[in-house]
């Protein structure tokens, strides 16, 4: 998946792998910041990025249409689309409807690993 953001995937990746949404630990100096929606600082995520939009300031997910106002051309920013509705529906959606953590866990991997083998793009920005 390399259009519009290939790095969205990997960050999907590295987060069921180790079971965080904080991505690239201990590769900030500072609090992590989303294009001025900051990580909270209380929640310790040293990362460069932290793909749930409930540990950042704003507490609501990035759309589309944030996506296009802010992020210009870097993929990080516009990898957090999608990235953030895959880990919400690991650790809220599932939940919410009876899943304990390791099943969601397996069910989110399973249709990620399946659905990212026949995408070559998560969505367009028309």
């Amino acid at each position: 998946i390399s259009r519009p953001s290939g790095e969205g995937i990997a960050d999907l990746y590295a987060a069921l792998y180790d079971g965080t949404s904080c991505i690239g630990r201990g590769g900030l100096s500072s609090i992590c910041n989303l294009k001025g929606d900051r990580c909270k600082f209380s929640l310790g995520c040293d990362g460069v990025r932290d793909i749930d939009y409930m540990n950042h300031n704003s507490e609501r997910p990035h759309t589309m249409s944030w996506a296009r106002s802010k992020c210009g051309d870097s993929v990080h920013c516009k990898g957090h689309v999608y990235s953030e509705a895959v880990w919400s529906l690991y650790k809220r959606e599932l939940p919410a409807i009876g899943y304990d953590d390791l099943t969601a866990l397996e069910l989110t991997t399973y249709l990620l690993y399946k659905a990212a083998d026949n995408v070559a793009v998560w969505y367009t920005e028309n």
